[in-house]
């Protein structure tokens, strides 16, 4: 999926009145029209509801949160690694430039559309942190 918006962020024209949708996923498209879409897509909507009180995202306004010209997005992707605990948990890295608290909402949204169970909201971690489980 963020292969799929990363693509867009890369090629589409921000400044239209709507950003291109036709690369994404189309279950992913129906779970924001708050339609029926993959099972667990929709179970990911509703742990997203039950997180934040919150509906399902417009999709042109989350796609609007990776234009790269955009400063109110307080994160860039880094990497995704699975814990070296053998927990099965997925560690998803990001580059905060060094803020402690940051704007993250499109990314929880993304997270639990593609099936995640529960997130644990950020941890500021240095470089040594990320590396340590790249030897793992």
């Amino acid at each position: 999926m963020l292969a799929a918006v990363f693509a867009l962020a890369a090629h589409a024209d921000f400044d239209e009145d709507d950003v291109p949708v036709d690369t994404l996923p189309d279950w992913f498209l129906q779970v924001c029209e708050g339609g029926a879409a993959a099972p667990f897509a929709v179970d990911g909507r509703e742990r997203y509801a039950e997180r934040t009180g919150d509906g399902p995202w417009e999709i042109q306004d989350w796609l609007s949160r990776f234009d790269p010209e955009l400063e109110a997005r307080g994160w860039a992707f880094w990497d995704l690694t699975r814990s070296a605990d053998g927990s099965g948990r997925l560690n998803v890295w990001l580059d905060t430039w060094g803020e402690p608290f940051f704007s993250w909402e499109e990314l929880r949204w993304l997270l639990y559309t593609c099936g995640a169970d529960s997130l644990a909201d950020p941890v500021v971690s240095g470089s040594a942190s990320w590396a340590r489980e790249q030897s793992a």
